[in-house]
């Protein structure tokens, strides 16, 4: 048995926060041509979500490329909900782009109409996550707050106020993201996403990562997460696995 989120959210006609958790698989090429190549790759894994990580794009800052990929992933992807990353470089984005230059990117994908939801850091700041709330709710994308620690594992109680922060913030589906350093780590997320979900009714994303972290990513839906991230083409952070295993083993304890 499953937690399911009390007030699921629809991204086109995938449930988040229903009775099985989305598999979602990110796209990480650097260029436009490995992009393309990435991106039929990736369709071709009939993912339920896929993810745009553009802070590993090299023209992250011609909007008009930013803008074409966009365009491919919509008319491609058809029923696959796309989302929007650009992540910071302090909370694990591979290349480092200033907080102006990324909000610029953020407005310029909202305004687009080719996405359905952003992920950006509680970390951004009020002013700007305000701002984008405003654009998001114009435009009918879903917010994605999120914060991410590559070096240790916080306190549960920590972990379960940014989940409060993140929703008080405006996010539609809250997202923690932590590095464990010992088996009793990665049961702190658990424990944490388990609290959280007896607290709040969104969405939540909950990932304990690198190889000790994997059972979170393979059976954080027990304990409340809504969404698990899997290695396509290639992975977009450590302890991904690939996206047939994850299928394999939901669908075998789910029965």
């Amino acid at each position: 048995m499953r937690l399911g989120a009390s007030k699921p959210i629809t991204l086109k006609n995938k449930i988040l926060g229903g009775d099985k958790p989305l598999i979602c698989v990110p796209l990480v090429s650097v260029d436009e041509i490995s992009l393309r190549s990435e991106i039929d790759k990736v369709i071709g894994l009939s993912p339920d979500v896929i993810e745009w990580r553009a802070d590993y794009f090299e023209d992250y800052m011609s909007f008009s490329k930013v803008n074409n990929i966009l365009e491919i992933l919509k008319t491609k992807c058809e029923d696959i909900p796309i989302i929007f990353t650009c992540r910071s470089h302090f909370e694990g984005g591979y290349m480092k782009i200033g907080d102006e230059a990324r909000l610029e990117l953020f407005e310029n994908a909202i305004a687009t109409g080719n996405i359905d939801a952003i992920d950006l850091e509680l970390a951004f700041g009020s002013e700007k996550i305000n701002y984008i709330k405003s654009q998001t709710v114009k435009n009918g994308v879903r917010l994605i707050l999120s914060y991410h620690n590559f070096t240790e594992t916080p306190s549960e109680e920590f972990m379960i106020e940014k989940i409060k922060n993140e929703i008080f913030s405006g996010a539609d589906i809250a997202k923690v993201a932590v590095m464990p350093n010992n088996q009793g780590d990665v049961l702190k997320l658990l424990n944490a996403t388990y609290r959280a979900r007896m607290r709040v009714t969104n969405p939540l994303i909950t990932i304990s990562m690198d190889s000790l972290g994997i059972i979170s990513r393979l059976a954080g839906w027990m304990f409340g997460s809504d969404m698990t991230f899997t290695a396509g083409d290639k992975a977009s952070a450590p302890g991904q696995v690939s996206i047939g295993e994850m299928r394999m083993y939901i669908d075998r304890i789910m029965g």
